[in-house]
């Protein structure tokens, strides 16, 4: 149970990227996937095998059955197997039954009798003390080993001591192992095995050999629909289920015994077999059958019945669960408050996702397993509290709900001109960074131009009251205000990329209340700065690209426009190092210290940094980030946000 809670704890702190105590560069899903694995994985045919999914079956000679492709993991076991092994005192036996494996390794207790299931045991812990049990269910046409090879769960049951069943469902007359689980999936030809009673006898008959305290059923397709059937049974000891891609009962009211437990929903918003959005079985033969609830109405029932306020869902960090998507492409929500004692609903939206994602070097195993044990030690608190702050024009100040009594630095994070609040907290990836960091962050949305893009109006406040368009100055300035009322602000730091760096400057230029520092990553300023001449000094981070075209690097005086001339990065980091009297005024003459790699698209260290701080009032620091190549947008590394937080909260200033 050690490792259970080691898990636990890596996922809450880092939003699921550094679980089990990984460094966020190294694979943080399945570090070191099995051999067998990696082969998986790059073979798309074996992959299609993974996907349980029904197919259409118009008749039995016309169905192809993905079994028949496999006969070697459809074989009857060998009888080797079925004879129990003495293992060696000195570890704990894993029980692999009814396939061919290595007796010497892994023994051969029997599970289940003449319909033999897998069950793995963690080595070298007392097995009398409690502990919880697993039970994976494969979906439609797959099996025990190929959702063992998907899940990984496997490589885990030492390190996370849990103990994880594995059965396979019954053939039917094409040869394909399924579960009789709702009415809508997947009994196709209505053999109606009685799937819950065999998961429950060999729940019972794994508890002969550990003390199993608490049950979670996890499934994908047709084995995430069973797990919503046995969330409907009084199955002893489940406290928990996990579905991917699979979906609740039609008729609410079959569900039998709905106790209130802890459902995780994983779904893609592209699975074209199990629909996101519900509706019949798209491949089904059965034209009648029911449409299966979507992703959101079979999580939101069971947050009903555990008494959720289901107004209150919490929306965590992103993660990674699709390598097929780029980005931590997987939203979560989590609802908890107000819940039954110990319940956790929550789902897990996999936007761009389809019925099998590729789930290896992501997040994915560890991120359920640290679910689970989030259940299991009833330690699922709310991490990120998610306010709506402003009145005409609202934000979303995100803070960690476990904050204590410390003031928080509050980040202020501006998008770019057409440009959206959630597509820039993608890129600039600062609140998957949140509790790890522990700040509060605001990431408001722009007003629409007349040409229908989104924008910052970086106009003085005269300017702005002129032209009769958004003092955005003013509404940014009452949201930085109002976020006090929720926390206690230690200093407040404005990131901003093009026209949201435009927009840090100007924020800085107006004396923002409490502004320690800002970062533009480029956007520059007006060179209309006498406004701007009386304000405070704060600390600078200018990053940009030498090749930016839209915003060049030598900014522009040539435009006859007003509004369109800027200064270059050189002039002016030089204005606000003579505003914060640096003995170095001159960018060209600023300490250079060793460069670093922003960009994964040019190849080495490509960013040229400058340093300008001696001499600065009150250990102010003004710093370029030269991309050298680079353009208007970078393809950042995976730890850019951790430079940017970095700098923000520990370089920005000296005292």
């Amino acid at each position: 149970m050690r490792l259970l809670i080691i898990l636990l704890l890596a996922a809450v702190l880092s939003g699921f990227i550094a679980a089990c105590g990984e460094d966020d560069s190294t694979s943080p899903g399945q570090s070191e996937p099995s051999l067998a694995a990696q082969q998986t994985a790059e073979q798309p045919e074996r992959q299609a095998q993974q996907a349980a999914q029904p197919e259409p079956v118009q008749s039995e000679a016309e169905t192809v059955s993905e079994s028949e492709a496999q006969p070697e993991a459809q074989a009857a076991p060998d009888e080797s197997t079925e004879t129990e092994a003495q293992p060696d005192e000195q570890t704990q036996p894993r029980v692999r039954v009814g396939r061919m494996v290595d007796p010497d390794r892994w023994g051969s207790l029997m599970v289940g009798g003449q319909r033999p299931a897998m069950l793995f045991l963690p080595d070298g812990i007392e097995l009398s003390e409690p502990l919880p049990l697993v039970i994976l269910l494969h979906g439609y046409g797959s099996n025990s080993l190929e959702a063992d090879l998907y899940f990984g769960f496997g490589e885990f049951v030492d390190e996370g001591e849990f103990g994880l069943l594995i059965p396979d469902g019954t053939a039917n007359a094409n040869g394909d192992q399924f579960w009789n689980a709702t009415p809508e999936c997947c009994d196709i030809f209505g053999g109606q095995p009685n799937d819950v009673g065999y998961i429950k006898s060999i729940i019972a008959e794994a508890g002969e050999h550990a003390n199993f305290d608490q049950v979670f059923a996890v499934g994908h397709s047709n084995g995430g629909f069973m797990a919503y059937r046995l969330a409907c049974e009084e199955v002893p000891g489940l406290t928990a289920i996990v579905s991917l891609a699979g979906g609740a009962f039609a008729d609410e009211s079959e569900c039998r015994a709905p106790s209130p437990l802890s459902v995780l929903q994983i779904h893609g918003t592209k699975d074209g077999d199990v629909l996101y959005e519900g509706g019949r079985l798209p491949a089904h033969p059965d034209p009648d059958r029911a449409a299966v609830p979507g992703a959101k109405e079979s999580i939101l029932r069971w947050a009903e019945r555990a008494g959720c306020n289901v107004d209150a869902a919490e929306a965590l960090p992103r993660i990674d669960t699709d390598t097929s998507v780029e980005g931590a492409e997987t939203l979560v929500h989590r609802f908890i408050q107000d819940c039954a004692e110990q319940v956790v609903i929550e789902l897990w939206t996999i936007e761009g996702g389809g019925h099998i994602p590729l789930v290896w070097e992501t997040d994915f195993s560890l991120g359920i397993l640290g679910w689970l044990s989030s259940v299991y030690y009833g330690t699922a608190v709310p991490a990120v509290e998610e306010i709506t702050i402003g009145v005409e024009r609202t934000a979303q100040l995100m803070l960690p709900a476990e904050r204590g009594g410390a003031p928080l630095p509050l980040v202020v994070s501006l998008h770019g001109y057409g440009g959206q609040a959630d597509w820039h907290d993608e890129y600039f990836g600062l609140s998957s960074r949140l509790l790890e960091y522990g700040f509060a962050l605001i990431t408001p949305q722009g007003s629409v131009d007349a040409r229908g893009n989104t924008f910052w109006n970086t106009a003085h406040s005269e300017a702005a009251t002129k032209t009769d368009g958004p003092d955005d100055y003013l509404w940014i300035s009452g949201l930085v205000k109002e976020a006090r009322q929720f926390a206690e602000i230690s200093g407040v730091f404005v990131v901003g990329y093009s026209n949201g760096g435009f927009m840090s400057y100007r924020l800085a230029c107006g004396g923002l209340h409490g502004l320690t520092a800002i970062a533009s990553l480029g956007g520059l300023s007006s060179s209309e700065l006498g406004h701007c001449a009386d304000a405070a000094p704060v600390s600078v981070l200018q990053i940009h690209g030498s090749a930016d075209w839209i915003i060049p690097y030598a900014g522009t005086m040539s435009d006859p426009k007003p509004d369109a001339r800027y200064p270059g990065v050189a002039e002016l980091m030089s204005s606000w190092a003579a505003r914060a009297n640096c003995s170095v005024q001159d960018i060209e003459d600023a300490e250079r210290l060793p460069a670093i790699d922003l960009d994964r698209e040019i190849a080495g260290s490509e960013t040229a940094v400058q340093r300008i701080r001696e001499g600065c009032v009150d250990g102010i620091t003004i710093e370029v980030w030269t991309v050298d190549g680079g353009g208007h947008s970078p393809d950042f590394q995976d730890d850019w946000p951790d430079r940017l937080l970095n700098w923000l909260f520990n370089e920005s200033r000296t005292n």
